[in-house]
């Protein structure tokens, strides 16, 4: 038993190297298989033990198969030692013949993160940035064996589903404060710490203690320091243990994956940016669908929602009245239901609340992005505008403000807009991005409703309104 635990654990320069190096190339596969070049990589680089060994390896690996190794490192500001470690850093990476970069970031507290969490967004956005300064396709973290039981555990005590339960990988493909360009791996994850710190100290490695590490007001370091001893002495290996179970829960995930993609194609979705049809949806069981809907709002970018949101999301979404239009506030985004397809818009500023004045000098269109789409010219296409009006006066884009109405045919009473919108089928939020065209002070155009037939000639210009790509269910 101990022997095989040995194995598992490897804790000489030699043995720890070669296990590295194992699974760096399969990492580095997996960044191929992608159509990406992994020629140059870029190291999470706190100065601690974990990261300067992660440093070391990566350097030599680097030299034997001409790829070049950027030390990326984050400066927050939170110790007073941290211009201290900068340029340790500096210094290290130099002698090591790695390549150098290094951000400072400022913490923000008032989004309702604490410090931990802070400081791990800012840093992930901060590696972004250097890999997009140096073209790095692949970075690499520190994480091994320790940490991922340590990940375990504390999603296990948040009650988290498979997804929390899954830990963290070797490899990650997409990271959301990573961008989509740029792959994560740990190839140091299959490693305990203690073997870490015994290959550090035959090498001597040189290394920054983080007084922070000891602070157990932080959740991961009282599970490292108050939780895990206890755990060790009842239960020998446990973090290896624990990092089977989530080696067992990433495949339970990945059938979970398998079983939502053959669901999006039912319901209609030919990959994971299109819409989902809701009808097609509600007819899966509550699980399945929960399981499409959360692979689907991942895609999107949009954070995991707890068990009671779903619950609460699925009910809004799928049980509305037709002529409902659902929205749930993800933040930055939002998901809508709109004319029976579930939707992720981006969540806009307000439109404009001043008049917008446009001269017309014969375009086919002019864009107006400040309302997020363009105005549209027609010729030959029915009653419109008289041409020499248009040249006359400019056109005004105002927004809504009550009490309008339109006349779309001459022979119907005008109406409305609220009662046209409704008629129509367009949302409230959509209704908000629909500019009112005026020409000398009166109402000629309404975007999305069209045209005001008392202000229409044969042979006029017809104006219609094309939404951006992008504002499309703004």
């Amino acid at each position: 038993m101990a022997s095989s635990r040995k194995s598992r654990n490897p804790s000489n320069p030699s043995d720890i190297a070669s296990a590295f190096e194992r699974a760096l190339g399969d990492i580095l596969a997996r960044v191929r298989a992608l159509g990406r070049d992994p020629s140059r990589i870029a190291i999470a680089y706190s100065g601690g033990l974990d990261s300067s060994l992660l440093l070391h390896l990566a350097c030599r690996y680097g030299k034997q198969n001409d790829i070049e190794i950027i030390a990326c490192h984050v400066h927050h500001g939170l110790s007073l030692h941290a211009d201290a470690w900068l340029a340790h850093c500096e210094a290290q990476a130099l002698r090591l013949g790695a390549a150098f970069d290094w951000r400072r970031v400022a913490l923000n507290l008032e989004g309702g993160h604490g410090v931990e969490e802070a400081a791990r967004l800012e840093r992930y956005r901060a590696l972004a940035q250097m890999c997009e300064r140096s073209g790095a396709s692949l970075v690499l973290t520190g994480h091994h064996q320790d940490d991922q039981a340590e990940t375990v555990l504390l999603q296990l005590m948040r009650g988290a589903g498979l997804p929390g339960l899954s830990g963290m990988g070797v490899f990650q493909e997409r990271h959301a404060l990573l961008g989509p360009k740029v792959a994560l791996g740990r190839p140091l994850l299959g490693i305990s710490r203690a073997a870490l710190e015994t290959a550090a100290r035959a090498i001597a490695l040189s290394h920054v203690d983080d007084e922070s590490n000891a602070d157990v007001r932080y959740r991961r370091n009282a599970v490292r320091h108050a939780v895990a001893p206890v755990l060790e002495r009842h239960f020998p290996g446990y973090a290896a243990a624990l990092s089977r179970s989530a080696a067992h829960a990433q495949s339970a995930q990945a059938l979970l994956r398998d079983l939502a993609e053959l669901d999006l194609g039912h319901c209609g979705a030919s990959d994971w940016n299109a819409p989902l049809d809701a009808n097609s949806l509600a007819r899966l069981p509550a699980r399945r669908a929960d399981n499409l809907l959360r692979h689907w709002l991942q895609h999107q970018g949009v954070s995991l929602p707890s068990t009671a949101r779903m619950d609460e999301m699925r009910a809004q979404m799928l049980n509305a009245a037709s002529d409902a239009h659902p929205e749930i506030d993800f933040g930055g985004k939002v998901l809508r239901r709109v004319r029976g397809d579930l939707i992720i818009a981006a969540r806009r500023d307000a439109p404009p609340q001043d008049d917008m004045l446009l001269r017309w000098q014969g375009e086919d269109e002019i864009a107006v992005p400040q309302w997020g789409g363009s105005l549209q010219f027609l010729r030959d296409e029915g009653c419109g505008i008289p041409i020499e009006l248009l040249h006359e006066h400019g056109l005004l884009l105002r927004p809504r403000r009550g009490g309008e109405r339109l006349k779309p045919a001459r022979s119907r009473p005008s109406r409305s807009l609220k009662l046209l919108y409704q008629e129509a089928g367009i949302p409230p939020w959509r209704r908000l991005w629909s500019p009112l065209v005026y020409l000398n002070e009166s109402l000629v155009f309404v975007a999305q409703l069209g045209m005001d037939a008392r202000h229409a000639e044969e042979g006029g210009i017809v104006l219609r309104w094309r939404e951006n790509q992008d504002g499309r269910y703004a």
